[in-house]
């Protein structure tokens, strides 16, 4: 009903309803005819710019993938790195422990050895002391028994036995 009311108001005005289409059709035409170039112009201009905005995305997302996996394998490699770097800390050290327990042990058996040898050269000291106190004491106890119990008598009988074996021994 709306569609034969709009018809009616056109007929209304005194123009007839072909003359008014051919009308529409002309400007319609004429606005085709006119705005066609740029209108297509602006479209191909906008469809390149699309295209070429998408040729740079692709560009930038494949450059991007490559730096991820240039990243991705750097991050592997510098778990590698960093693997290799704690087991060859663990080697210096271990190295350095067993250096360093050997030096121990070297200057362990060095002071042992210094300590028997200075030992050692005490109890010869020692020793050697003992022997001599004990020699001293023993000439003097000998000497003092000698005083004690030896008689005229029995000197005379010693200097007379030298005597005798020095002769011996001259002959």
């Amino acid at each position: 009903m709306s569609l034969t009311l709009s018809l009616s108001w056109l007929v209304a005005a005194g123009i007839p309803l072909w003359a008014k289409f051919l009308n529409f059709g002309i400007y319609a035409a004429l606005l085709t005819f006119l705005l066609a170039k740029p209108m297509t112009e602006g479209l191909r201009k906008r469809a390149q710019n699309i295209r070429d905005a998408l040729s740079r995305a692709g560009q930038e997302r494949s450059l991007a993938e490559t730096k991820l996996r240039e990243l991705e394998e750097r991050f592997a490699r510098l778990e590698a790195e960093l693997d290799a770097i704690r087991s060859q800390a663990e080697q210096d050290a271990q190295a350095e422990y067993d250096r360093i327990v050997a030096a121990a042990e070297a200057d362990a058996a060095r002071l042992r050895r210094l300590a028997t040898l200075e030992i050692e050269g005490a109890v010869r000291s020692a020793r050697l002391e003992l022997q001599a106190f004990a020699a001293s004491k023993a000439v003097e106890l000998a000497e003092s028994l000698i005083r004690r119990e030896l008689s005229a008598a029995d000197q005379a009988r010693l200097v007379m036995s030298y005597t005798t074996q020095l002769e011996q021994q001259r002959a």
